[in-house]
């Protein structure tokens, strides 16, 4: 992909080149910076410093632009980070009535250096240990009794030696994007465009934890393999007359995932074995020795749109457009399991192709989308407006009963039983449609130095297969806006949402179908007092309240015991969510030579879930999860120009810190709480600790650099750039891989560090 960049690139420089003998450019040159950096942060081991970009070592080219016009051709080339694993191409060509427009950009993604896996990967995706080592682990395991016994200080001791001698991976992926346009517009009648856009990911997908059920149920941590690439054709043809215009478009989108499975060895069964439960003093034992884990699948989408627009009087306009999209997926089904001894209820082996009941899926989604808009100036200040949406998926996907599975395990068949709410027995094999539609419509008053906004919202909702089958939104906005002269300017905004749920629930709604009522406050103050001096105050706030979350009551066979009365103050999930922001800014020129700014933004993000429990009439849990984040950010920069157009200097400086807490509160009597906990976790908490450190996060940035002009042309630079990062939650305090029994973690660092970077460079236009 990169090689096609530079082919593009050296077929548009040939192409200059044979334009210029035919016409010489009336305007042509370019910019080239050649940078060197100082060695003061090559030591960095977090990945954190390199996440999304390369840190070159000795000279490089961040910066490259060509260009030549004339009026029979025109090239512009612009490349940025030349040769580096973040570099970025981006052209463009005009001639003989034709353009051409092409991007390519490489985005490095490193998620956590020297990761210690237990495992080895043997081919990508596939995580295997030493046989003789699986029989070793086994063999302590079923020997260690009572399983009382197998405790953290067991594990731990048991798989000391394997932490020892794990590997090192770097947990890193890459992302390539290329984009190419070709516009045709002056060969026909219409402007018609043609497009592709590659867009290809390789390395690692990130951390993946797996948990494979067996004797034992671990929590393992290893790198999921990433290798995927995406192709997307287009077609879009527009035409322009006086009174609006009219375009149509279609693409093809197919995405193809290489890496699409994970193979894992299971650390405490050599070999497939039949599974057998506890028995009194014989333990659980058997099992699968590896397990199969699938990734996306290949998918396929083919959308298309049209649209118009029309212009009237008084700056009236009406425009419409629709868009239609089929997306498929029809990927072979891999077996149930990788397990060899386990057979279906009808004597197959689950882990043969012969067990499936289909050999794939066959799904297909439609959608339809459908927008219209009028706007109008009926008289001066006035302007009305309004826009009407439908959207519309309808689930095509083939369905058939499921009569079993390993959905309950590793080691078992699990027979299914189709019911009435599910039919093809499980809920995610029902028919899910959903279809939305929104009515907007807003007016805005200009009068003199006040302008008033006003909005008014309504929609509805339709779902199947979903507790709530059927809801409204509705809302209403209102903005005033005063600015006197240019020393002042007001803007004062309020916006209430509410949504509806109706359908049948006991527990109460999820996030996305629940009741809300949703309020969105804020003012913005800007200060103009003298010239060169600019000062801005806002304050912005959204609450949102979901009601109507259900009391726990007694329940039988999934339904509420008759008579039973709700348990007050014991509704389930998301209750609550808060979010404010105050920000100040202010910018200072008093002349040509100098530049000051400096800004402030604090931000306190809040929310509340609540989880409750029955035993029979009776409350057994309620567990309140308050967790907030408070971020203040701070930057301030100064740009000085020693000599205007010349000789400047220019200093930047962020600071962000973001303090999170997780405020946890359980019942006392509830079953969460844990006798052995009295003493180190305050009484009136249940015995759940709250989490002071988290997602704690701090980061420092300072740059400063002096430009100094030589001759015509020619600029030298030199400058410092230093960073602090530092980040603290529950699962970094420590550097264990089993930081708790029996979850085994790879630990990749990817925490704080300190970076200092000096750097020159030299600039030449011509």
């Amino acid at each position: 992909m990169k090689m096609s960049a530079f082919v593009a690139m050296g077929l548009l420089m040939a192409a200059a080149t044979a334009a210029a003998q035919q016409a010489p450019a009336t305007t042509s040159g370019g910019a080239i910076t050649v940078r060197t950096m100082g060695t003061g942060s090559f030591g960095v081991e977090s990945s954190k410093f390199t996440e999304y970009r390369e840190v070159p070592k000795g000279a490089s080219i961040p910066f490259m632009n060509l260009y030549t016009t004339n009026s029979k051709f025109d090239l512009n080339l612009t490349g940025y980070n030349v040769q580096q694993t973040d570099q970025r191409y981006l052209g463009q060509v005009n001639a003989a009535g034709m353009g051409l427009k092409f991007d390519w950009n490489q985005i490095p993604h490193d998620m956590g250096n020297n990761g210690r896996p237990i495992f080895n990967e043997s081919a990508p995706g596939v995580w295997t240990m030493a046989d003789n080592l699986q029989q070793s682990l086994q063999n302590f395991l079923n020997t260690q009794l009572p399983t009382t016994t197998r405790t953290y200080d067991f594990y731990n001791a048991l798989l000391a030696p394997t932490f020892a001698s794990a590997s090192l991976v770097d947990v890193s992926g890459a992302r390539k994007t290329g984009n190419v346009e070709l516009n045709l517009g002056e060969h026909l009648p219409a402007d018609v465009t043609l497009s592709y856009r590659n867009e290809s990911k390789t390395g690692y997908r990130g951390l993946g934890s797996v948990n494979i059920r067996g004797s034992i149920s671990p929590s393992t941590e290893v790198a999921a393999p990433l290798d995927e690439i995406t192709h997307d054709f287009g077609l879009r043809a527009a035409k322009s007359f006086k009174s609006g215009n009219v375009y149509a478009s279609v693409n093809r989108n197919v995405y193809n995932n290489r890496a699409e499975t994970m193979m894992i060895d299971f650390p405490f069964q050599a070999l497939d074995a039949p599974a057998t439960s506890a028995s009194g003093s014989i333990p659980a034992m058997g099992g699968t020795s590896r397990e199969r884990f699938i990734m996306a699948p290949d998918n396929e989408a083919t959308t298309g749109s049209a649209g118009f627009l029309l212009k009237f009087q008084k700056q009236t306009r009406i425009s419409g457009s629709f868009t239609l999209s089929d997306r498929t997926q029809d990927a072979p089904f891999y077996p149930y399991t990788a397990n060899t001894v386990v057979n279906t209820a009808a004597g197959v082996n689950a882990g043969t192709l012969a067990a499936l009941a289909q050999r794939s899926y066959g799904g297909k989604v439609s959608t339809a989308s459908y927008n219209l808009s009028f706007a109008t100036k009926p008289i001066e200040g006035l302007n009305l407006r309004a826009q009407y949406r439908v959207y519309d998926l309808t689930d095509k996907s083939n369905k058939w009963i499921v009569a079993g599975d390993m959905s309950a395990g590793n080691a078992a068949w699990t027979v299914v039983t189709p019911t009435a709410a599910d039919p093809y027995g499980h809920a995610t094999g029902n028919i899910y449609d959903t279809k939305s539609s929104r009515f907007t419509a807003s007016a805005t008053y200009d009068y003199r130095v006040l302008t008033l906004e006003g909005q008014l919202r309504s929609g509805k909702l339709e779902r199947t297969s979903r507790e709530a089958t059927s809801g409204t939104e509705s809302g209403m906005a209102f903005t005033a806006m005063f600015h006197a002269n240019e020393w002042l300017g007001v803007r004062g905004t309020y916006d209430l949402g509410k949504r509806t749920a109706d359908g049948h629930t006991v527990y109460g709604y999820q996030q996305d179908e629940a009741a809300f009522e949703n309020t969105r406050t804020g003012i913005d103050v800007e200060l103009t007092p003298t010239a060169g001096l600019e000062l801005s105050l806002a304050y912005f706030r959204r609450d949102v309240q979901f009601i109507d979350r259900p009391d726990r009551v007694q329940v039988s066979g999934g339904v509420p015991v008759a008579g039973a009365a709700p348990i007050p103050g014991t509704p389930s999930g998301l209750l609550e969510a808060t979010y404010d922001s105050y920000t100040g800014e202010i910018n200072y020129s008093p002349n040509e030579r100098l530049e000051l700014g400096a800004y402030y933004t604090y931000e306190k993000d809040g929310h509340v879930n609540q989880w409750s429990s029955t035993t029979g009439a009776n409350l057994n849990n309620l567990l309140n999860w308050a967790a907030s984040n408070e971020t203040g950010t701070f930057g301030a920069n100064a740009v000085i120009q020693l000599v205007p157009d010349k000789h400047s200097f220019t200093f930047n400086a962020v600071r962000q810190k973001v303090d999170g807490l997780a405020d946890i509160t359980a019942r006392e009597a509830g079953s969460f709480y844990t006798p052995g906990r009295t003493g180190l976790i305050p009484a009136g908490q249940g015995g759940a600790a709250d989490i002071t450190d988290w997602d704690d996060t701090e980061i420092t940035t300072l740059s400063g650099q002096f430009d100094f002009a030589l001759v015509k042309g020619w600029k030298v630079s030199a400058g410092y750039m230093y960073e602090k990062y530092d980040f603290k939650n529950a699962f970094s305090a420590t550097s264990k891989l089993l930081p708790s029994a029996i979850n085994i973690f790879m630990k990749p660092n990817d925490g704080a560090y300190d970076s200092h970077l000096m750097f020159a460079q030299l600039s030449f236009k011509f």
